[in-house]
């Protein structure tokens, strides 16, 4: 027996209104996260499909809710048996297309930081969240943002004048 019944989520025109503002965003966020454009590609469609489904605008902003379930998609990646068997040496054909000449040596720096302050930089300096935000999405207190951003910094910091890192 053959029903109509609504699948709960948007409408496809809706969805391809957030595909048309949000791809590129997401796309950047899940390639540095996990230093694999084709990867990345995958989540960033995971993602939008995951909102097709059921995306609920009382969750918070839609931007914000992509990029939420984008990193989580990231997460349940970093932490399955098959991400610890890769080769994730950083390639400069896996960066963004977005990156500059002079910001592809950041990226690679930064794409070689552990994953907790590999996050927050990018969320906080590519995506200009606030440390409430960037606490919110990742389930972290605010401080512990701020220390990830400093230790990131530090980081950065002595592999971009050459000096050995911690």
């Amino acid at each position: 027996m053959a029903h109509d019944a609504k699948v709960p989520g948007i409408s496809e025109g809706e969805l391809i209104r957030l595909v048309n503002t949000y791809d590129r965003t997401l796309l950047g966020i899940c390639s540095l996260l996990l230093c694999d454009r084709h990867l990345a590609e995958d989540m960033v469609q995971e993602t939008f499909f995951r909102a097709w489904k059921g995306m609920n605008p009382s969750k918070g902003t839609e931007k914000a809710w992509l990029i939420k379930v984008a990193v989580n998609l990231c997460h349940d990646y970093h932490r399955s048996r098959w991400f610890r068997h890769q080769d994730r040496r950083v390639l400069p054909e896996n960066l963004p297309e977005q990156a500059e000449a002079e910001d592809s040596e950041i990226i690679l720096l930064v794409k070689q930081l552990p994953l907790p302050e590999r996050e927050v930089v990018i969320l906080h300096f590519w995506q200009r969240m606030g440390a409430d935000e960037i606490a919110s999405l990742l389930h972290i207190t605010r401080s512990t943002v701020y220390r990830r951003l400093k230790k990131a910094q530090k980081h950065l910091k002595l592999e971009l004048e050459g000096g050995v890192t911690p």
